[in-house]
Protein backbone atom coordinates (compact mmCIF):
# COMPACT_ATOMS: atom_id res chain seq x y z
CA UNK A 1 0.00 0.00 0.00
CA UNK A 2 1.24 3.42 -1.10
CA UNK A 3 0.54 5.79 1.82
CA UNK A 4 0.44 9.41 0.75
CA UNK A 5 2.73 11.40 3.12
CA UNK A 6 3.45 15.15 3.10
CA UNK A 7 6.36 16.39 0.87
CA UNK A 8 8.07 18.20 3.92
CA UNK A 9 8.55 14.33 5.38
CA UNK A 10 9.10 12.82 2.13
CA UNK A 11 12.20 15.39 2.33
CA UNK A 12 13.16 14.28 6.17
CA UNK A 13 13.31 10.81 5.51
CA UNK A 14 15.36 11.54 1.80
CA UNK A 15 17.92 13.46 3.92
CA UNK A 16 18.61 10.29 5.94
CA UNK A 17 20.47 7.52 5.17
CA UNK A 18 18.52 5.13 7.36
CA UNK A 19 14.87 4.33 6.67
CA UNK A 20 12.25 6.57 8.65
CA UNK A 21 8.92 4.57 9.02
CA UNK A 22 5.81 6.68 9.75
CA UNK A 23 4.27 4.36 12.90
CA UNK A 24 1.11 4.45 14.99
CA UNK A 25 -2.01 6.50 14.57
CA UNK A 26 -1.42 8.13 11.24
CA UNK A 27 -0.90 4.58 9.72
CA UNK A 28 -3.74 3.53 11.16
CA UNK A 29 -5.87 6.18 10.35
CA UNK A 30 -4.83 6.24 6.46
CA UNK A 31 -5.99 2.70 6.59
CA UNK A 32 -9.05 3.22 8.10
CA UNK A 33 -10.00 5.85 6.25
CA UNK A 34 -9.89 8.39 9.70
CA UNK A 35 -8.46 12.12 9.35
CA UNK A 36 -4.60 12.09 9.72
CA UNK A 37 -3.62 11.67 13.43
CA UNK A 38 -0.25 13.59 15.06
CA UNK A 39 3.24 12.09 13.48
CA UNK A 40 4.88 9.64 15.15
CA UNK A 41 8.38 8.33 13.25
CA UNK A 42 10.49 5.25 14.17
CA UNK A 43 14.32 3.97 12.81
CA UNK A 44 16.90 3.18 13.63
CA UNK A 45 19.45 5.76 14.47
CA UNK A 46 19.56 7.70 18.11
CA UNK A 47 18.17 11.02 17.28
CA UNK A 48 21.73 12.83 17.45
CA UNK A 49 22.26 10.29 14.26
CA UNK A 50 19.81 12.10 12.87
CA UNK A 51 20.22 14.15 9.80
CA UNK A 52 17.88 17.34 9.71
CA UNK A 53 17.30 19.57 6.97
CA UNK A 54 17.87 23.05 7.07
CA UNK A 55 14.97 24.48 9.29
CA UNK A 56 14.63 21.40 10.84
CA UNK A 57 15.45 21.46 14.68
CA UNK A 58 15.25 19.40 18.24
CA UNK A 59 12.33 20.94 20.28
CA UNK A 60 12.78 18.04 23.56
CA UNK A 61 14.63 15.33 23.40
CA UNK A 62 14.09 13.23 25.99
CA UNK A 63 17.29 11.32 26.80
CA UNK A 64 16.62 7.57 28.91
CA UNK A 65 13.56 7.48 25.94
CA UNK A 66 15.57 8.11 23.25
CA UNK A 67 12.56 10.30 21.88
CA UNK A 68 12.95 13.83 20.36
CA UNK A 69 10.09 16.34 18.83
CA UNK A 70 11.07 17.86 15.49
CA UNK A 71 10.00 21.28 14.38
CA UNK A 72 10.41 23.52 12.19
CA UNK A 73 11.61 26.88 12.58
CA UNK A 74 10.13 28.36 9.37
CA UNK A 75 6.58 26.24 9.10
CA UNK A 76 4.64 26.53 12.30
CA UNK A 77 2.35 23.26 10.72
CA UNK A 78 5.47 20.74 10.99
CA UNK A 79 5.99 18.62 14.68
CA UNK A 80 6.95 15.03 14.65
CA UNK A 81 7.93 13.00 17.41
CA UNK A 82 10.99 10.67 16.52
CA UNK A 83 11.35 7.39 18.59
CA UNK A 84 14.35 5.04 17.54
CA UNK A 85 13.46 1.40 17.92
CA UNK A 86 13.86 0.00 21.07
CA UNK A 87 13.01 -2.56 23.45
CA UNK A 88 12.01 -2.01 27.51
CA UNK A 89 11.79 -4.23 30.82
CA UNK A 90 9.15 -2.89 33.68
CA UNK A 91 8.79 -3.96 37.23
CA UNK A 92 5.76 -6.06 38.09
CA UNK A 93 3.03 -3.61 38.31
CA UNK A 94 1.34 -1.48 36.25
CA UNK A 95 3.51 1.30 36.24
CA UNK A 96 3.95 3.32 33.09
CA UNK A 97 7.63 3.90 33.37
CA UNK A 98 10.43 1.16 32.39
CA UNK A 99 12.80 0.13 34.25
CA UNK A 100 15.17 -0.34 31.61
CA UNK A 101 15.68 1.05 28.08
CA UNK A 102 17.98 -0.77 25.47
CA UNK A 103 18.24 0.66 21.50
CA UNK A 104 19.20 -0.75 18.14
CA UNK A 105 16.91 -3.50 18.67
CA UNK A 106 15.34 -4.25 14.80
CA UNK A 107 12.06 -3.06 13.39
CA UNK A 108 9.96 -6.63 14.45
CA UNK A 109 11.69 -6.17 18.11
CA UNK A 110 10.22 -2.55 18.71
CA UNK A 111 7.08 -3.28 17.05
CA UNK A 112 6.48 -6.17 19.92
CA UNK A 113 6.72 -3.34 22.54
CA UNK A 114 4.03 -1.19 21.32
CA UNK A 115 0.57 -1.49 22.34
CA UNK A 116 -1.77 -2.76 20.23
CA UNK A 117 -1.78 -4.24 16.48
CA UNK A 118 -3.55 -1.41 14.62
CA UNK A 119 -0.67 1.02 16.14
CA UNK A 120 2.41 -1.36 15.38
CA UNK A 121 2.45 -0.85 11.80
CA UNK A 122 5.27 0.49 10.00
CA UNK A 123 5.67 2.64 6.62
CA UNK A 124 8.77 3.01 5.28
CA UNK A 125 8.51 6.58 3.65
CA UNK A 126 11.91 6.07 0.74
CA UNK A 127 10.67 2.48 -0.16
CA UNK A 128 6.90 3.46 0.08
CA UNK A 129 6.64 0.04 1.71
CA UNK A 130 3.86 -1.00 4.36
CA UNK A 131 5.64 -3.33 7.13
CA UNK A 132 2.96 -5.24 9.04
CA UNK A 133 4.08 -7.70 11.53
CA UNK A 134 1.06 -8.81 13.73
CA UNK A 135 -1.26 -8.08 11.20
CA UNK A 136 -2.70 -4.49 12.13
CA UNK A 137 -3.91 -4.02 8.68
CA UNK A 138 -6.68 -7.11 8.64
CA UNK A 139 -7.60 -6.24 12.26
CA UNK A 140 -7.84 -2.28 10.82
CA UNK A 141 -10.50 -3.93 8.33
CA UNK A 142 -12.31 -5.66 10.96
CA UNK A 143 -12.23 -2.44 12.69
CA UNK A 144 -11.43 -4.29 15.78
CA UNK A 145 -8.58 -3.64 18.69
CA UNK A 146 -6.37 -6.24 19.48
CA UNK A 147 -2.98 -6.70 21.37
CA UNK A 148 -0.77 -9.09 19.62
CA UNK A 149 0.32 -10.74 23.31
CA UNK A 150 -2.57 -9.23 25.85
CA UNK A 151 -0.90 -10.27 29.01
CA UNK A 152 2.23 -8.85 28.13
CA UNK A 153 0.90 -5.02 26.94
CA UNK A 154 -1.09 -4.75 30.06
CA UNK A 155 1.35 -6.04 32.63
CA UNK A 156 3.62 -3.89 31.00
CA UNK A 157 1.98 -0.46 31.29
CA UNK A 158 -1.50 -0.47 33.04
CA UNK A 159 -2.52 2.76 31.36
CA UNK A 160 -3.02 0.71 28.16
CA UNK A 161 -6.07 -0.50 29.59
CA UNK A 162 -7.05 3.36 29.45
CA UNK A 163 -5.79 3.96 25.65
CA UNK A 164 -7.69 0.21 24.88
CA UNK A 165 -10.77 2.13 25.65
CA UNK A 166 -9.81 5.51 24.67
CA UNK A 167 -9.24 4.34 20.95
CA UNK A 168 -11.49 1.86 20.60
CA UNK A 169 -14.41 4.87 21.11
CA UNK A 170 -12.10 7.66 19.18
CA UNK A 171 -11.81 5.03 16.11
CA UNK A 172 -15.55 3.36 16.43
CA UNK A 173 -13.23 0.02 16.80
CA UNK A 174 -14.86 -3.04 18.47
CA UNK A 175 -12.18 -4.76 21.25
CA UNK A 176 -10.90 -8.34 19.85
CA UNK A 177 -12.29 -10.63 22.54
CA UNK A 178 -9.01 -12.29 24.30
CA UNK A 179 -7.85 -8.83 24.35
CA UNK A 180 -10.69 -7.57 25.97
CA UNK A 181 -10.95 -10.43 28.81
CA UNK A 182 -7.08 -9.88 29.54
CA UNK A 183 -7.63 -6.31 29.96
CA UNK A 184 -10.83 -6.94 32.60
CA UNK A 185 -8.28 -9.78 34.42
CA UNK A 186 -5.94 -6.90 34.20
CA UNK A 187 -7.81 -3.66 35.61
CA UNK A 188 -6.35 -3.61 39.14
CA UNK A 189 -2.88 -2.12 37.37
CA UNK A 190 -4.48 0.80 37.11
CA UNK A 191 -3.83 1.32 40.90
CA UNK A 192 0.13 1.68 39.89
CA UNK A 193 -0.38 4.64 37.31
CA UNK A 194 -0.35 7.85 38.27
CA UNK A 195 -3.63 9.96 39.21
CA UNK A 196 -2.18 12.79 36.42
CA UNK A 197 -1.36 10.01 33.66
CA UNK A 198 -5.05 8.82 33.99
CA UNK A 199 -6.63 11.97 34.07
CA UNK A 200 -5.52 13.04 30.68
CA UNK A 201 -6.78 9.83 29.28
CA UNK A 202 -9.87 10.04 31.04
CA UNK A 203 -10.35 13.86 29.80
CA UNK A 204 -9.63 12.20 25.78
CA UNK A 205 -12.52 9.76 26.65
CA UNK A 206 -14.55 12.48 27.26
CA UNK A 207 -14.15 14.72 23.98
CA UNK A 208 -13.50 11.64 22.06
CA UNK A 209 -15.96 12.26 19.13
CA UNK A 210 -14.68 15.26 18.25
CA UNK A 211 -11.37 13.85 17.28
CA UNK A 212 -12.68 11.90 14.16
CA UNK A 213 -16.38 12.55 14.59
CA UNK A 214 -17.56 9.07 15.55
CA UNK A 215 -21.02 9.73 17.10
CA UNK A 216 -21.74 8.98 20.70
CA UNK A 217 -17.67 7.80 21.23
CA UNK A 218 -17.26 10.23 24.40
CA UNK A 219 -20.62 8.37 26.26
CA UNK A 220 -19.25 4.29 24.34
CA UNK A 221 -16.05 5.20 25.88
CA UNK A 222 -17.57 5.41 29.73
CA UNK A 223 -19.31 2.33 29.03
CA UNK A 224 -16.31 0.68 28.30
CA UNK A 225 -14.65 2.00 31.30
CA UNK A 226 -17.34 0.59 33.44
CA UNK A 227 -17.28 -2.92 31.55
CA UNK A 228 -14.12 -3.49 31.82
CA UNK A 229 -13.72 -2.75 35.59
CA UNK A 230 -11.39 0.53 35.13
CA UNK A 231 -13.87 2.91 36.31
CA UNK A 232 -12.81 2.41 40.10
CA UNK A 233 -9.43 2.89 39.51
CA UNK A 234 -9.92 6.46 37.92
CA UNK A 235 -12.68 7.88 40.09
CA UNK A 236 -13.68 5.12 42.94
CA UNK A 237 -16.42 7.75 43.72
CA UNK A 238 -18.15 7.78 40.12
CA UNK A 239 -18.28 3.72 40.19
CA UNK A 240 -20.26 3.26 43.61
CA UNK A 241 -22.84 5.00 41.82
CA UNK A 242 -23.11 2.17 39.84
CA UNK A 243 -24.64 0.46 42.66
CA UNK A 244 -27.43 2.87 43.72
CA UNK A 245 -30.77 1.92 41.90
CA UNK A 246 -32.63 4.54 40.11
CA UNK A 247 -33.86 7.49 42.41
CA UNK A 248 -37.53 7.28 41.52
CA UNK A 249 -40.14 6.59 39.30
CA UNK A 250 -38.75 9.95 36.72
CA UNK A 251 -34.94 8.19 36.06
CA UNK A 252 -34.98 5.04 33.96
CA UNK A 253 -31.28 4.40 35.05
CA UNK A 254 -28.97 3.46 37.49
CA UNK A 255 -27.32 6.70 39.06
CA UNK A 256 -23.78 5.76 36.63
CA UNK A 257 -26.02 4.58 33.80
CA UNK A 258 -27.67 8.43 33.98
CA UNK A 259 -24.27 9.80 34.64
CA UNK A 260 -23.02 8.84 31.26
CA UNK A 261 -26.08 9.56 29.32
CA UNK A 262 -25.91 13.26 31.35
CA UNK A 263 -22.39 13.12 29.67
CA UNK A 264 -23.78 11.98 26.59
CA UNK A 265 -26.02 14.28 25.89
CA UNK A 266 -23.94 17.42 27.03
CA UNK A 267 -21.27 19.67 24.88
CA UNK A 268 -17.90 19.13 25.25
CA UNK A 269 -17.34 21.78 27.45
CA UNK A 270 -19.09 20.56 30.58
CA UNK A 271 -18.93 17.19 30.00
CA UNK A 272 -16.42 16.93 33.04
CA UNK A 273 -19.36 19.01 34.53
CA UNK A 274 -21.99 16.01 33.69
CA UNK A 275 -19.21 13.67 34.13
CA UNK A 276 -19.19 14.73 37.99
CA UNK A 277 -22.74 15.91 38.39
CA UNK A 278 -24.24 13.33 40.69
CA UNK A 279 -20.92 12.60 42.63
CA UNK A 280 -22.53 12.88 45.64
CA UNK A 281 -25.38 10.48 45.49
CA UNK A 282 -23.83 7.80 47.19
CA UNK A 283 -22.17 9.57 50.06
CA UNK A 284 -25.68 11.49 50.40
CA UNK A 285 -27.15 7.58 51.18
CA UNK A 286 -24.51 7.11 53.42
CA UNK A 287 -25.50 10.16 55.64
CA UNK A 288 -28.78 10.59 55.46
CA UNK A 289 -29.84 7.82 53.65
CA UNK A 290 -31.91 9.43 50.68
CA UNK A 291 -30.32 11.14 47.53
CA UNK A 292 -31.68 14.65 48.74
CA UNK A 293 -28.41 17.37 49.11
CA UNK A 294 -26.22 15.10 47.15
CA UNK A 295 -25.71 18.34 45.30
CA UNK A 296 -23.68 19.78 48.30
CA UNK A 297 -21.71 16.53 48.79
CA UNK A 298 -20.82 16.54 45.07
CA UNK A 299 -19.07 20.12 45.41
CA UNK A 300 -16.81 18.98 48.44
CA UNK A 301 -16.27 15.79 46.21
CA UNK A 302 -15.57 17.27 43.11
CA UNK A 303 -13.34 19.62 44.58
CA UNK A 304 -11.41 17.05 46.00
CA UNK A 305 -11.48 14.56 43.35
CA UNK A 306 -10.30 17.14 40.73
CA UNK A 307 -7.67 18.74 42.77
CA UNK A 308 -6.21 15.27 43.41
CA UNK A 309 -5.80 15.03 39.67
CA UNK A 310 -4.10 18.38 39.71
CA UNK A 311 -6.41 20.57 37.42
CA UNK A 312 -5.85 24.31 37.14
CA UNK A 313 -7.74 25.61 40.06
CA UNK A 314 -10.33 27.93 38.29
CA UNK A 315 -11.34 24.92 35.85
CA UNK A 316 -11.78 23.21 39.50
CA UNK A 317 -13.55 26.03 41.18
CA UNK A 318 -16.14 26.07 38.10
CA UNK A 319 -17.26 22.57 37.84
CA UNK A 320 -17.72 22.76 41.53
CA UNK A 321 -19.99 25.32 41.43
CA UNK A 322 -21.76 23.74 38.48
CA UNK A 323 -22.30 20.45 40.48
CA UNK A 324 -23.04 22.41 43.75
CA UNK A 325 -26.36 24.70 41.35
CA UNK A 326 -27.35 22.13 38.85
CA UNK A 327 -30.28 21.43 40.87
CA UNK A 328 -31.35 25.03 42.22
CA UNK A 329 -35.11 26.14 41.27
CA UNK A 330 -35.55 22.63 40.05
CA UNK A 331 -39.01 23.17 40.30
CA UNK A 332 -39.29 26.72 39.24
CA UNK A 333 -40.96 27.90 42.08
CA UNK A 334 -37.86 30.28 43.37
CA UNK A 335 -39.31 33.69 44.41
CA UNK A 336 -38.31 36.39 41.69
CA UNK A 337 -35.83 38.28 43.68
CA UNK A 338 -34.38 35.10 45.04
CA UNK A 339 -33.20 33.83 41.33
CA UNK A 340 -32.60 37.92 40.29
CA UNK A 341 -29.88 37.33 43.46
CA UNK A 342 -28.46 33.81 42.36
CA UNK A 343 -28.44 34.99 38.60
CA UNK A 344 -26.01 38.13 38.90
CA UNK A 345 -23.59 35.90 41.45
CA UNK A 346 -23.51 33.23 38.71
CA UNK A 347 -23.31 35.12 35.36
CA UNK A 348 -20.06 33.44 34.40
CA UNK A 349 -21.94 30.37 35.17
CA UNK A 350 -24.97 30.66 33.90
CA UNK A 351 -25.10 29.47 29.95
CA UNK A 352 -23.10 26.72 31.17
CA UNK A 353 -25.20 25.31 33.73
CA UNK A 354 -28.63 26.06 31.58
CA UNK A 355 -26.88 23.34 29.29
CA UNK A 356 -25.98 20.98 32.62
CA UNK A 357 -29.62 21.36 33.25
CA UNK A 358 -31.02 20.33 30.47
CA UNK A 359 -28.74 17.44 29.97
CA UNK A 360 -29.27 15.89 33.28
CA UNK A 361 -32.76 15.89 32.44
CA UNK A 362 -32.02 14.52 28.56
CA UNK A 363 -30.19 11.64 30.91
CA UNK A 364 -33.11 10.49 32.29
CA UNK A 365 -34.93 8.66 29.76
CA UNK A 366 -37.79 9.32 30.10
CA UNK A 367 -40.40 11.75 28.40
CA UNK A 368 -42.20 13.20 30.42
CA UNK A 369 -42.25 17.29 30.93
CA UNK A 370 -39.99 19.21 33.27
CA UNK A 371 -40.52 23.08 34.67
CA UNK A 372 -38.48 25.26 32.19
CA UNK A 373 -35.01 26.03 32.84
CA UNK A 374 -35.35 30.00 33.50
CA UNK A 375 -31.67 30.65 33.95
CA UNK A 376 -31.32 32.88 30.90
CA UNK A 377 -35.02 33.94 31.57
CA UNK A 378 -33.99 35.87 34.85
CA UNK A 379 -30.36 36.92 33.06
CA UNK A 380 -32.22 38.82 30.78
CA UNK A 381 -34.01 40.78 33.15
CA UNK A 382 -31.32 41.22 34.90
CA UNK A 383 -29.73 43.40 32.00
CA UNK A 384 -32.68 44.64 30.98
CA UNK A 385 -32.78 46.44 34.57
CA UNK A 386 -29.80 47.94 34.52
CA UNK A 387 -28.65 46.24 37.64
CA UNK A 388 -24.71 45.56 38.01
CA UNK A 389 -23.99 42.40 36.57
CA UNK A 390 -20.91 41.50 38.85
CA UNK A 391 -19.85 43.05 41.93
CA UNK A 392 -16.76 44.70 39.65
CA UNK A 393 -19.91 47.07 38.08
CA UNK A 394 -20.63 48.25 41.39
CA UNK A 395 -20.20 52.37 42.13
CA UNK A 396 -18.29 51.48 44.84
CA UNK A 397 -15.19 49.70 45.67
CA UNK A 398 -12.91 47.95 48.40
CA UNK A 399 -10.86 51.09 49.19
CA UNK A 400 -13.67 53.18 49.63
CA UNK A 401 -14.94 50.82 51.97
CA UNK A 402 -11.66 50.88 53.93
CA UNK A 403 -11.80 54.15 54.21
CA UNK A 404 -15.08 53.95 55.97
CA UNK A 405 -13.30 51.57 58.60
CA UNK A 406 -13.81 47.93 56.88
CA UNK A 407 -11.40 45.62 57.20
CA UNK A 408 -9.89 42.26 56.03
CA UNK A 409 -12.44 40.17 55.16
CA UNK A 410 -15.59 42.17 56.25
CA UNK A 411 -14.78 44.49 53.00
CA UNK A 412 -15.48 41.37 50.66
CA UNK A 413 -18.68 40.70 52.95
CA UNK A 414 -20.02 43.91 52.61
CA UNK A 415 -19.46 44.38 48.99
CA UNK A 416 -21.83 40.95 48.69
CA UNK A 417 -24.82 42.59 50.60
CA UNK A 418 -24.77 45.62 48.68
CA UNK A 419 -24.47 44.14 45.54
CA UNK A 420 -27.29 41.61 46.55
CA UNK A 421 -29.39 45.39 47.19
CA UNK A 422 -28.20 46.38 43.73
CA UNK A 423 -29.70 43.55 42.16
CA UNK A 424 -32.80 44.03 43.18
CA UNK A 425 -33.30 48.24 43.24
CA UNK A 426 -30.36 49.14 40.42
CA UNK A 427 -31.13 52.41 41.47
CA UNK A 428 -29.17 52.27 44.44
CA UNK A 429 -26.17 52.08 42.24
CA UNK A 430 -24.92 55.45 42.91
CA UNK A 431 -21.40 56.33 44.37
CA UNK A 432 -23.09 58.15 47.44
CA UNK A 433 -26.20 55.96 47.77
CA UNK A 434 -23.58 53.28 48.15
CA UNK A 435 -21.29 55.38 50.47
CA UNK A 436 -24.15 56.21 52.68
CA UNK A 437 -25.86 52.89 52.77
CA UNK A 438 -21.79 51.38 54.00
CA UNK A 439 -22.11 54.24 56.63
CA UNK A 440 -25.48 53.75 57.85
CA UNK A 441 -24.74 49.91 58.43
CA UNK A 442 -20.89 50.93 60.22
CA UNK A 443 -17.88 48.68 59.75
CA UNK A 444 -18.40 47.48 63.00
CA UNK A 445 -22.07 45.65 62.27
CA UNK A 446 -20.13 43.76 59.42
Amino acid sequence: MDIRVPEWLEKFAAANESPIYLVGGWVRNVIGGLPPSDIDIAGQPLPDGLTLPRGYFFATTYKRMGTALIKNRYRSDIEMEYTPFRTEEYAPGGGHTPVSVRFGADLESDAERRDFTVNSIYYDIKRHKLIDPFGGAADIGRRIMRAYDPERVFSSDGLRLMRLVRIAAETGFGIERRTSEVAMSKAHLLADVTVTRKRDELLKILKADTLYGVEDAHYRGLRLLREHGLLGYVIPELAELGTLPPPNEHHRYDALEHTFRTVRAAPPEIRLAALMHDIGKAEAVRRTGRMTGHEIYGEEITRRVLGEMRLPVKAVDRTARLVRWHMYDRDAKTRSGKMLVFVANNTDIIDDLTALVNADRAGKGTDEPSPPVRFGEFYGKLVASGAPVSPAKLKINGADLLALGYEGTDIKKKLGELFDMCVLSPELNRHKKLMKLAAKTGASDS
